[in-house]
């Protein structure tokens, strides 16, 4: 577990080379041996390391969590992770390219997203062409694990809308923003009377014979209709150009105006898959078993929360000094953050004296603090 967490995204050989010149001196292991070993350990232990983490980090009453009028923040999404090409990777997650004669193995990493604290909170390995409706209601219902009872609004993409999700959402009361296609909802959109209107959704004959033979069934069947709330968010100054959002977030608290800002903050679960997979090397995978790739992932989001972790206490202990001393808004380098515990996080687990480790951890936040840049809008 500490050479996959020391994983640095170079090839196995001088991976496994720099890790054993740390942690066992004079002593080396072959690749095959080594990844031998991996496949006795299960992938799912490296889930719950980072949930483990995750419960931690909200469950700490100190904690000043950043939210959005008194709410957290969160996105769901996926996203393609190209896998090395074999056989038994075909089987087991598909492919991205059907159309073309060499296939490229791909897996669907679905994430759900804490968008103002940068923490996942939710991921999951799936095959690439995965249903996104029904593995968000899968980690909303876990969610509550990590978070406790801190109230938050999801935040969904055009793929995600479904009838049956936003039903579930409202019986649950779990806050929604939805963006919607033009063919959703078609007829209540046109209806719309003013950019923020009230609507009653009805559960017509052909809306119920759509998911007739799925799960969704009974929800479906029980119900006429259900109120939903659309807000139009127009894009430019000359009114040319709008989405739509389907929410049920009070108007009192949640105005029109705000649906714009809300929403724009969605954008950020994009840069975190980014920064996995660029400044993380998740792609660079040190084998090609799937037990190995989902090995590789999961600890790789392990080190991002921590990493995030670490240059969020930073940014809100010297908030006053990042905003007011400089000509722009400072934060903390994410990149220099990432390089300095892939290269010193290694130490922390390997030492035994608490006292030491307390003191390398302590080097690591005094070194972070140091590399900061401007905020670029």
């Amino acid at each position: 577990m500490s050479s996959l967490i020391n994983r640095k995204g170079i090839t196995l050989k001088l991976e496994l080379r720099d890790y054993m010149n740390i942690s066992h001196p004079g002593i080396q292991i072959s690749e095959p041996g080594y990844l031998q070993r991996r496949m006795k350990l299960n992938p799912e232990a490296f889930v719950e390391l980072y949930k483990f983490h995750n419960r931690n980090f909200y469950s700490d009453p100190d904690a000043e969590l950043y939210t959005f009028n008194g709410l957290l923040v969160l996105a769901a999404d996926g996203s393609s992770i190209n896998l090395p090409t074999t056989p038994e990777t075909l089987e087991t997650y598909g492919t991205c390219n059907n159309e073309e004669a060499k296939p490229q193995a791909a897996l669907g990493l679905a994430c759900l997203y804490d968008v103002l604290n940068r923490m996942i909170l939710e991921a999951d390995c799936n095959r690439g062409n995965f249903g996104e409706a029904p593995l968000a209601e899968r980690q909303l219902s876990r969610v509550r694990e990590t978070i406790g009872d801190r109230p938050y609004v999801i935040t969904l993409d055009r793929g995600y809308p479904s009838i049956p999700l936003l039903m579930k959402m409202i019986h649950q009361g779990i806050y929604f923003l939805a963006r919607l296609k033009k063919s959703d909802f078609k007829k209540e959109q046109t209806k719309m009377d003013s950019d923020d209107a009230d609507i009653e959704v009805q559960l017509t004959k052909p809306r119920k014979y759509h998911h007739r033979a799925t799960p969704n069934k009974s929800i479906m069947k029980g119900q006429e209709s259900f109120p939903l709330r659309l807000v139009r968010v127009w894009l430019d100054e000359e009114k040319t150009a709008c989405e739509v959002l389907a929410t049920n977030l009070p108007r009192d608290s949640f105005p029109a105006e705000c649906f714009k800002e809300v929403y724009h903050l969605r954008w950020k679960i994009e840069t975190a898959f980014q920064t996995l997979k660029d400044r993380l090397q998740l792609e660079n995978f040190t084998g090609t078993k799937p037990t190995l790739i989902e090995q590789d992932i999961y600890s790789t989001i392990y080190v991002s929360n921590l990493a995030e972790d670490i240059a969020r206490d930073i940014e809100h202990e010297q908030e006053d000094h990042l905003k007011n001393d400089y000509k722009h808004r400072m934060t903390v380098n994410r990149s220099v953050c990432i390089d300095i515990l892939k290269n010193d996080l290694i130490y922390i687990l390997l030492e035994k004296d608490p006292n030491i480790q307390e003191q390398l951890l302590q080097k690591i936040y005094d070194e972070i603090r140091e590399n900061i840049v401007p905020v670029r809008p």
